[in-house]
Parts: structure tokens; sequence; C-alpha cells
């Protein structure tokens, strides 16, 4: 395997791994036991009025959590497009030579 292909390989596993953190779903776990949605880390999916009913609290909470996840899931998607942009831009200019 060559070190372009092996990039491309790694590339698209990390581009795949920060699309699945990204549109994976939160939940917080309410005292009762009751799980609260709060949509993936791009808001699809959030129900704060369910979340604002049982505790105005876990609006905060649900916000947070997708604020973290945002945060360490872009960065594993910015590597995975620069290998995958280095990769062929590499190759582009092997071919060239």
């Amino acid at each position: 395997m060559s070190v372009r292909t092996f990039a491309v390989v790694v590339g698209l596993a990390f581009l795949f791994g920060g699309g699945a953190i990204l549109f994976v779903s939160l939940a917080v776990e309410a005292p009762s036991g009751s799980l609260i949605p709060c949509g993936n880390s791009l808001g699809l999916g959030a129900d704060e009025p369910a979340a604002s009913a049982v505790s105005p609290a876990y609006v905060d909470i649900c916000a947070d959590l997708r604020q973290r996840r945002l945060l360490w899931g872009l960065p594993v998607i910015g590597v995975g497009a620069i290998l995958l942009l280095g990769s062929l831009i590499g190759s582009r200019r092997a071919t060239r030579r």
C-alpha cells in the first residue's frame, strides 16, 4: 500500500468518524431515569420544550453537550479533509513529473 493510498484511507476514516460524531444523538438522563433528547451537535432533533418542561437547567445542559461535541467533532473532520486534499494534491504533482 502506498503512502497516498494510506493517507486516503485514514482521511476517509477521520472524515466519516467526524461525521458520525456530529450526527449521533445526545441525551441527558433525568433523576427519574428518563432520557431527555438533546438532538445532535448541529441541533437537529433537539426538543427544548420537553427539556424545559422537566427543568429549565436541562436546556443549558443540552446546549453545553452540543457545543462540546461540536468542538471536538469539527477538528476530526478537518484532519480528514486535510489528509484527503493532501493526498489528492500530492498525487497530481507526482503524475506531472
